[in-house]
Order: C-alpha cells, then structure tokens, then sequence
C-alpha cells in the first residue's frame, strides 16, 4: 500500500508532477529542428517512477508514445540494469519491437539522481524526420530495408556524448543536423525532467518517489476498476475493414467484460503482410487498443500506470497486430489506426454515448529532394480529416485523430521546401451524414515553385482509400481518401496504394483528400436548422443534403420532402 496523503497535498503534487512534463513538452516544441516534431508535434514526455512504471505525462504528449514508452524504458532496463546507471546516463532506442513501433520513433531516458540515488526515470518518444532506409515505404519487404535500427545503447556515458553513435547516425540519415538536432531537444528536455524532479523533491523534502508514485497510480487505478465495474458484463464485438495493399482486409475485434477487468482479443486478425510496412507491432496494437478504453472510460483521471493495470490486449503472434521481426513496419499507422474504431463500434451498445463513429485518419505529405541552391529538404505537410460524430455533436474537421498531433502550417511548410501549397480547404459533403454530422476532410495539393530542373519526391500515404468504416446507431459513413498526381489536366497517378511521386516542373501537382469522419445517429434526425446552415457554411451542398431527406429550393432554402 502506498503512503497516505491528505486529498489535497496530493491533488497539488499531482498537478505539480504533470505541469514537469509539460515543461519537458515544451522544451522539445521549442527546440526541435523539424516540421515533423516542432510543427507537427509528433513526440511525447514522461515520468517514472524507479521501478519504470508511469506517473505523469505532458497532456500534450501523442497518445501513443505514453503507452509504448513505459514499455521501452521497462526493456532498457534489462540491458542496462538500475545498479549500473550514472548521472548524465542517457539510454536510446528505436528497435520497434521495443519502443514505438517504427524506426522512425527513438526513445530517449534518462534516470534521475539525487544524494547518490537513483530517484526516477524521464523519457521521451519522438518522431525522427529520417532514419534513413527507402524512400518508398510500400516496397519494402523487411525491417532492413526501412533504416537505421537502434538497438538499446547510451547515447551518453556519464554526461559524455557517444560519438561514435552519433557518428553513426549522421551518416545513414539525409539531413543528418536535423535529426540530431531534435534527438538532442530530447535529451535537453529529459534534463529539463530530471532537475525539476529534484527540485520538487527537495521542496516536499520526500526521501522517494516511491510513495507518491504508489498513492497516484492506486488512485487511477482505482477509477478505471470502478467504471469497468459499472458495465454490463459480457463480450462484445465488432469488425472494421482497412485498405490492406490494395485489397481490403477486416480487422476483429472481441471486448470481455468481467468482474473490473477488461480483454481486448484481436484473434482473427491477418497474417502479417510480406511487404508493404504495414504491420504493427504488439506494443503498438497495444498502445492504440488500451488508449480508446482510457479515453471512454476514466477521461477525467490523469494518466498514469494504474489507469492500464485492469486492461489487457491479446493479439496473435505473426498476425498484422503482432508482427514477427524482421516485418517491414514502417507504415503501421495503416493498420494500427483502426484498433481504436474497432474497439468503438464493438461497445457502442453499452456505451452509446461515449463512443464515437469512425473518423477519417490523418494523411501527410513527406517532400524531400535538393532545390536549386543545391540545399536538401525533407520535411512533413501532416494533415487532419473529419472527426468521427458522437452523441453530443458533430466531429471536428481537419482534426489528427487519433493522434494529438497539429495541421503542419503551410508558411513553415513553404518556407523549408521549394513546394508551394496551391490548395487546402475542406471537402464539401466529406462529412457522413447523421443526426450529428461527421467532422470534414482537407483537400490539399501541392507543386513546385518554380521548374529548377531538380525533382522533388513527395510520399502519400492515404488512409481509407478503398474502404469508408460505417457511421453509429445508422450513421452514413465519411467520404474516402483520396492521393493523386496531376500532369497538367491528365491525372497521371491515382488509385490503389499511391506511395511514391516525383513533381518535377510546376504544372504538375500532388493532391491528398483526406477522409471525412461519419456520422452518428439517423440522417433523417438532424435538425433542419442544422443542415441549412451546413449549407449556408458550404459544408454540405444541396446535392449532398439529400442524405438528409433535404431539397434545397433555388434560394438555397432547405426543405423536407
């Protein structure tokens, strides 16, 4: 049992715990060198208790990285045992089997010391803007082939910068001082951690984190027990389609309830794919499962390790949800994104109004090349689609659910590339129609600047090209992804898995539309008031307000037939 702790001591320390790692947060968004962390915000902050367990996170932080990192701290610690770590130690990882699920994602942890002892743990998950590899993703057939593999090592020795990593490092990515650059904004905001941990240990003059740990963690888990306690007992299930390579694929998933506990079982999920990068690891399908149960049933608590204690995910070994190494990975998002509707539409009965419909899943631009000066670019234009609707109201547009990342602004993006962004405005009736409408997708596009005689590479990785998830309770599902190429008038690309463009003179354009979220409820039901000012807005047009029962007169007053 933990220590006792008056109500509000605790609630203060609390908030003081979190508001240190939003102070880490901070100091990554103010020093990273990339659009893909600065801007688009893609990286997450935590602190640890001694024993690796989670006690308190930036709420800012990406959903995903506080669920995974644990994890990956948990595993550093096998390697590099409590008892042989030193102040300045900073420990990094991408091996997606451990951290994050792509190399892409690098973990960095630094543990804590004060009077000698080893007091807590800081990490850090972020989004490197290159790790090297190919560029075309949807090729690749193993890991090996996707970049730089990190295995659990020190980036610092007692306060020493590795070189030889960091040698490394520089020499397998394209823009080596911007990945460095953002690697050390993580080690800089784990520091950031670690000195105002002692200093708030010192003030509180607690001899442990222990105790305070264990009183905030038995807190949250205590509430998840009581709101998994309050469902109706049983299992319940749901399927969901993703686009798989070209071919569609369904996704299975089995809810059990029991006693205050709850199983998330994915048996039934595909083989793991041979290429494409579309596998995710069983840390990631993890991550993504536990997260959407969080969000329905305790969102008031702040997270931390109690609130997953009661939650369990199975996912069969060699599946798409549970690849084996060396599986190319590097897109899992194409799969991963989908647990969380799963897990919606399958307690949707016992929980009708706390779920959401399906929601058209961010889509990014990744532009790399060398432009006319002879300099290289490489960076992201990360885009939102339509919020799924829920029973309190229509979804949001351009929102990156079911990330916590940001719309990457098109002048950030402009002003690192010879791109110039021609287009990025909503899609009209992208939204699926409902009682409460799904939130709009983004149409965005893209062209080089001026005709530099250089190329320029642009990845498209759409979401939901093939396949529109249903809406809720009779909601019509969202408007599809879409990811084109244009030469002149003639689309010279579109369809399928779209994965790799080349532009290389300004007539011709890269085009993402990005999927609407669906809708909730009946269509029939939503107010008329409500659809006339969809239409006044433009959100929906008078041919798009017959999936609400609506003509619309040509005064673009809307009536019921």
């Amino acid at each position: 049992m933990s220590a006792a702790f008056d109500p509000v001591s605790l609630g203060i320390m609390w908030s003081r715990l979190i508001n240190i790692a939003e102070e880490c947060w901070i100091t990554i968004w103010r020093t990273a060198f990339s659009l893909i962390i600065g801007e688009a915000q893609d990286f997450g902050c935590e602190l640890f208790d001694p024993d690796a367990h989670s006690i308190a996170h930036s709420p800012r932080s990406m959903p995903v990285f506080n669920l995974t990192l644990p994890l990956a701290v948990r595993r550093l610690l096998t390697v590099f045992p409590r008892d042989t770590l030193r102040p300045g130690d900073v420990l990094v990882t991408n091996d997606p089997w451990i951290c994050a699920g792509h190399l892409y994602d690098l973990a960095a942890v630094t543990p804590v010391f004060r009077r000698g002892a080893l007091v807590g743990l800081v990490g850090s998950i972020a989004h490197c803007s290159d790790i090297g590899g190919t560029r075309d993703s949807m090729s690749a057939r193993e890991i090996y082939e996707e970049g730089l593999q990190i295995p659990p090592l020190k980036l610092y020795r007692g306060g020493a910068l590795n070189e030889d990593l960091a040698a490394m490092i520089r020499a397998n990515v394209r823009l080596g001082e911007m990945v460095l650059g953002d690697i050390q904004a993580q080690v800089s905001s784990n520091q950031v951690g670690a000195d105002r941990l002692v200093a708030f240990m010192d003030e509180y003059d607690l001899a442990s984190m222990t105790p305070l740990a264990h009183a905030v963690q038995e807190r949250a888990e205590r509430a998840m027990r009581e709101a998994i306690r309050a469902l109706p007992e049983g299992t319940y299930r749901s399927e969901v389609e993703f686009d798989g390579l070209g071919e569609p694929l369904t996704l299975p998933c089995a809810v059990t309830i029991h006693g205050d506990e709850m199983t998330v079982d994915w048996t039934g999920a595909p083989p793991q794919l041979p290429r494409g990068g579309i596998n995710c690891t069983y840390h990631y399908t993890a991550a993504h499962t536990t997260y959407v149960l969080k969000s329905i049933l305790t969102p008031e608590i702040p997270s931390n390790a109690g609130c997953f204690r009661p939650l369990h995910v199975t996912a069969p070994e060699g599946s798409v949800l549970s690849c084996r190494h060396p599986a190319s990975v590097n897109q899992r998002t194409q799969t991963g994104w989908y647990c969380g509707p799963a897990v919606f539409k399958a307690l949707a009965p016992v929980l009708p109004d706390q779920v959401q419909a399906f929601t058209g899943l961010p889509m990014g631009m990744g532009a790399y090349g060398v432009d006319a000066g002879g300099r290289v670019f490489n960076d992201h234009l990360f885009q939102g689609g339509g919020q799924g609707a829920g029973a309190h109201g229509d979804g949001v547009s351009a929102l990156l659910y079911p990330t916590s990342a940001g719309n990457v602004s098109v002048e950030m993006f402009e002003s690192r590339t010879p791109l110039v962004v021609e287009c990025k405005e909503f899609r009209p009736d992208s939204g699926g129609a409902g009682r409460h409408r799904g939130g709009l997708g983004q149409r965005v596009r893209v062209r080089k600047l001026s005709d530099d005689g250089r190329p320029a590479l642009v990845d498209l990785h759409p979401h939901g090209m093939l396949t529109a998830p249903s809406g809720l309770f009779g909601g019509a599902p969202g408007a599809r992804a879409r990811a084109f190429v244009t030469d002149g008038d003639k689309v010279v690309e579109g369809g399928g898995m779209v994965s790799l463009a080349e532009l290389c003179r300004p007539d011709q354009r890269a085009t993402i539309e990005i999927a609407g979220g669906s809708g909730y409820g009946p269509p029939i039901e939503r107010p008329l008031e409500r659809v006339q000012a969809d239409l006044d807005e433009g959100y929906v047009t008078s041919e798009g307000a017959a999936a609400y029962g609506v003509g619309v007169g040509p005064d673009g007053r809307a009536k019921r037939s």
